[in-house]
């Protein structure tokens, strides 16, 4: 218990830092500036990350508490912070600039990102009867990505798998350890997709999603493909580099 709130004030602390270096850039640039809605998506995703881990440290403090209406409170506040999330998450996804966006590398734990993730989609995938499971070990290690890219392509690719998945089905999550990658799979028990694997990444044939996806992936030295799982349905695969320390 005491890790876990160690984890989460470190990560509080940290927002707040690039929550203060974000505005501080946001101030002296032009409003409609590409790389100003960048550091928007940023600055509201820092917001929330502070937002996020003190209603966790909170819900911790008062386990015992015994108040259900405190309870139904902070219950609500997370909710709304993952809608919140989740629109961060939709903002980058829809927003293609002819620049590449300039990325924040990081130390990021995706097993945590991961598993925020499939909380949020659950609750989707609940009105269909889907399962959504993550499944990662302990000894997953971090990776150095752009948090904010890294959390809207993972959130682009479970959407859609619980979008298009058959009610009553499973969607999978998995996160390994993958050689000096991590790897994670979005694997789904729908239909498998007919479409060759080169086109599936090019915006014309499902939407620009993927193809944005691919992109912003490749931008952070990662990798994004697509296989057809033999009576399983369809499997997305990101692989992301391990994070290093200099």
């Amino acid at each position: 218990m005491d890790k876990e709130r160690e984890r989460a004030a470190a990560a509080i602390a940290r927002a707040q830092l690039e929550l203060e270096e974000a505005l501080a850039e946001l101030d002296v640039m032009p409003a409609l500036d590409s790389r100003a809605v960048a550091l928007a998506t940023h600055m509201l995703n820092n917001y929330l990350t502070v937002t996020e881990g003190t209603v966790e440290l909170i819900q911790k403090h008062l386990a015992a508490y015994g108040d259900q209406q405190v309870t139904t409170w902070l219950e609500g506040l997370q909710h709304v912070t993952d809608l919140m999330h989740r629109t961060v998450s939709q903002l980058v996804m829809n927003t293609p600039s002819a620049t590449e966006p300039a990325l924040r590398f990081e130390k990021v734990e995706v097993s945590l990102m991961v598993q925020r993730v499939c909380q949020y989609h659950q609750r989707e995938a609940n009105k269909k009867g889907i399962l959504v499971v993550h499944n990662a070990s302990s000894s997953v290690p971090p990776v150095r990505a752009d948090r904010v890219i890294l959390a809207a392509v993972l959130n682009n690719l479970l959407a859609n798998a619980v979008k298009y998945s058959p009610p009553g089905t499973r969607v999978e999550v998995r996160v390994q350890d993958a050689n000096g990658w991590v790897r994670c799979d979005v694997q789904d028990q729908g239909a498998a997709l007919s479409q060759d694997q080169a086109k599936l990444f090019q915006e014309d044939v499902l939407g620009s999603g993927l193809a944005m996806a691919q992109q912003l992936i490749e931008q952070m030295g990662g990798k994004i493909s697509y296989a057809n799982v033999s009576g399983q349905g369809s499997c997305f695969s990101v692989l992301v580099p391990q994070y290093k320390t200099e």
